[in-house]
């Protein structure tokens, strides 16, 4: 896994770029054009990063291309380069062509360990995906409301209200259309409903 730097994708990108340009223009700029192989040397290092920063697949990249962890392996090997090209190419006695090339190498170093070679986005897990709640159960002693047009009552509805033992759900408790209890009746469980003894 690679760090995390300080540095974000797009301004390291956007720093490679510079050093691709750098590169080209410094044996015109510091005028060490009179060196050959430097020159070339600083040509080639200049499209080199040219073409790392554009195949990149950080937000400065245009082909999208080389991996964050390519990326960051070239990037290495590239300053290390850099600093070995006046030593392996024969220009160290060239000290403006050395000096920018080992400069060069060490910050560029620096700038590849402290890159964010990634998306900056660390990976979230999914959030569990919340089931539906099962409908509740209607309370103890609520009687269930019947759905429009009949049909089974609807468990998942409370009426409001409580249901009167020895009674039918929606019903007042007695018959219906009756104004009251007959005169001599006796409830069940309650024993006679006009004041009379229950029987034994």
């Amino acid at each position: 896994m690679l760090r995390e730097g300080p540095i974000p994708p797009a301004l390291q990108g956007l720093l490679e770029y510079l050093a691709g340009f750098l590169f080209i223009a410094a044996p015109f700029l510091l005028d060490f054009t009179d060196s050959g192989v430097a020159t070339a040397a600083s040509i080639v290092f200049g499209i080199a990063f040219l073409v790392l920063a554009a195949t990149s697949q950080g937000p400065a990249g245009l082909v999208k291309q080389l991996s964050p962890p390519v990326h960051a392996l070239l990037d290495a090997v590239l300053a290390i380069l850099l600093i070995a090209a006046p030593f392996v190419l024969g220009f160290s006695a060239e000290p403006t062509p050395r000096n920018l090339f080992l400069i060069a190498g060490v910050v560029w170093l620096l700038v590849t360990i402290g890159s964010r070679y990634g998306s900056g986005r660390k990976e979230r897990s999914a959030a569990p995906t919340p089931h539906p709640a099962a409908a509740a159960p209607a309370p103890e002693g609520v009687a269930p409301q019947l759905p429009p047009g009949g049909g089974a009552p609807d468990l998942g509805a409370a009426a409001g209200g409580r249901t009167v033992p020895g009674t039918m759900p929606g019903s007042a408790g007695t018959t219906p259309g009756s104004a009251g209890t007959t005169p001599g009746s006796v409830d069940p469980e309650y024993g006679p409903l006009d004041g009379g003894s229950r029987p034994d």
